[in-house]
């Protein structure tokens, strides 16, 4: 990015421009080199999924915006040599605790604070905002998509009713007259938060110059963007029911949402003209004095936290023994539940070394456990990953989460609970725990917390995930009520560790 803006300054040369521009190609290629897993999986992401193909371009946005930007002397910032160490620790401990979202983050910040350390403190305030806009290469927002999900469905059962239509909810399930609509995670609206957000951050980094305009602006179009996303569901479900399914539910579908999302951009482009002062300045305008002169030695120290960061992950963390077979038989003992073969109509996502599967009955009462076994945690094999869910996303979907008090393994806490929706109008009430070593958690972020405390330490005992459930009715209270009556008398997670291969360090 860097080498392209020193060729498109005149003065390049002159101003001492082709040193700085050529260490930060080397500290950015060293960066993607040394953090390679994070920089592909990034690309991956945006290559793969419709909602980030923006990441690509954010890069060339950047480096537009910049060379639009007051032209400076590059001076060595050694300040920022604090922010550079910050964010390779950062990354060392997302790496460690197998959390993507935080070493992207890291990684993103690492090129941000380089330019910090080889350009100086003015290149940071004056390129501020398309420094911050490269964070729009990271693929977030995914854990908002159960919430947007909510809120819309929502909304739009609150609208159709409102306008006379008859809608039942049923977590993300739509009933109308006409059938039952979902309000899928494609359909939460995150794809067109996103794109918003980056077209209003562009806009208002190039035509508004006021910082709380620029904010104010940046925030409206948030709002716009899910408030028309509840507009653009209700639309399409209102059309479907009043056309009796012929319309809406096709390729017309996609037509209609582009349309209005089109619409809803001019709407935008709209608002920020109105925003717009053409007399005003930005602050990056502002004179730039030159604070100190720029020195190779002190902007290369830039590279030394990167190598420590890389080499503690290759030598400490992702140093691990050779991992011991995983058990053939993963079955737990519950005293006065039979033992059957597991059943045909639910089978959740499981990643793992080792899979088991199992139905327990009582008179009648039923309760299915699905395991993962992980000897390791390790890349393609995490512990705590969308890979391994309750629903697989074709016969079952999750709906809802609820939470309640279960007790387990000896210990009453609150334990995740996943309602499913399966085939002819089934529902399932899943609870999810992991665990790792000799220790069960119920809480992700307990066990990434853990899960990062050990690897730094060099420790990566076995663990696995734990699915129990039963399917309902009426209430998820009456799976809830049968699941607790398992756990009360499955044995404790000490016997099953001690049987299948001992503790772990």
């Amino acid at each position: 990015m860097m080498a392209i803006l020193a060729a498109e300054l005149p003065h390049a040369k002159s101003s001492g421009w082709t040193g700085p521009v050529a260490l930060y190609g080397v500290y950015a290629a060293l960066c993607v080199l040394a953090l390679q897993p994070t920089a592909f999986t990034m690309a991956q992401t945006w290559l793969s999924s419709s909602s980030y193909h923006h990441g690509i371009v954010v890069a060339p946005l950047a480096l537009w915006m910049i060379m639009s930007r007051p032209h400076m002397t590059p001076a060595s910032g050694p300040l920022s040599l604090a922010a550079v160490a910050g964010a390779a620790m950062l990354w060392l401990a997302g790496h460690a605790a197998g959390v993507a979202l935080i070493e992207q983050i890291a990684f993103v910040s690492l090129l941000i604070a380089g330019a910090g350390v080889v350009f100086g403190a003015n290149a940071l305030r004056v390129w501020a905002l398309p420094l911050l806009f490269l964070y729009f290469m990271v693929p977030f927002g995914e854990v908002l998509i159960p919430v947007l999900q909510q809120i819309t469905a929502h909304a739009v059962v609150g609208l159709l009713n409102f306008f006379g239509m008859a809608a039942a909810l049923d977590g993300v399930l739509i009933t109308t007259k006409s059938g039952v609509f979902e309000i899928a995670s494609a359909c939460a609206g995150l794809n067109f938060l996103l794109a918003a957000l980056m077209i209003a951050c562009v806009y208002a980094c190039q035509t508004l110059h006021n910082q709380r305009v620029r904010a104010a602006f940046i925030v409206i179009a948030a709002l716009v963007a899910i408030i028309a996303n509840f507009l653009r569901a209700f639309a399409l479900i209102l059309i479907a029911t009043l056309s009796n399914m012929r319309f809406a539910v096709g390729a017309d579908h996609l037509a209609i949402g582009f349309v209005f999302y089109g619409a809803i951009f001019f709407l935008l482009f709209w608002i920020g003209a109105k925003m717009r002062n053409p007399k005003s300045v930005g602050p990056e305008h502002a004179p730039i004095a030159p604070r100190r002169s720029w020195r190779a030695l002190v902007s290369g120290l830039a590279l030394l936290p990167v190598l420590a960061a890389s080499a503690y992950a290759a030598f400490v963390v992702d140093n691990t023994s050779t991992p011991p077979a995983p058990p053939h038989n993963l079955a737990w003992s519950a005293p006065g539940w039979r033992i059957l073969p597991a059943p045909e109509n639910w089978t959740p996502s499981l990643n793992a070394d080792s899979t088991s599967a199992a139905t327990y009955d009582r008179y009648g009462e039923r309760v299915y456990m699905s395991q993962a076994y992980i000897v390791q945690d390790r890349p393609g094999r995490e512990i705590v990953n969308a890979l391994n869910a309750p629903a697989d996303g074709r016969d079952w979907r999750q709906i809802a989460e609820l939470r309640e008090v279960v007790y387990l393994f000896g210990d009453s806490k609150p334990v995740p609970l996943a309602v499913l929706a399966g085939p002819e109008r089934r529902r399932l009430l899943v609870a999810t725990v992991y665990w790792r070593g000799d220790a069960v958690y119920t809480d992700r972020i307990a066990f990434k917390w853990a899960q990062m405390k050990g690897k730094l330490r060099g420790r990566n005992p076995s663990g696995g995930v734990i699915m129990i459930g039963s399917d309902y009715v009426g209430a998820p209270s009456e799976a809830l009520q049968r699941i607790r009556n398992f756990t009360g008398d499955v044995e404790s997670f000490t016997s099953w560790r001690k049987r299948h291969g001992g503790a772990s360090s």
